[in-house]
């Protein structure tokens, strides 16, 4: 077997301006009960299992997850991760 992956990016493209992305990912990790700290260039995430960081360049936000549960699925972790920021 391949060595699993330790750590992966998702770009988004902006939708909306960046404070107010970052607003409705502050009240989505509230009400989840993970740790957010950020503004609209930078900022960090933690919890059940997931750790990230993300940064906005322009239209573009980069967010890399860091850790993640290992039987939870890449593909379930971005979903959630894009509906956090979308």
């Amino acid at each position: 077997m391949g060595t699993p992956i330790m750590s992966k990016v998702v770009e988004v493209k902006l939708n909306r301006p960046a404070e107010e992305l970052v607003a409705k990912a502050k009240e989505a990790a509230r009400d989840k009960g993970i740790h957010f700290v950020g503004d609209e260039q930078k900022g960090q995430f933690a919890g059940n299992g997931i750790e990230g960081h993300y940064r906005i360049n322009g239209d573009t936000l980069s967010i890399r997850i860091s850790k993640k549960p290992l039987i939870v699925p890449w593909n379930l972790i971005e979903a959630a991760v894009r509906s956090y920021f979308g």
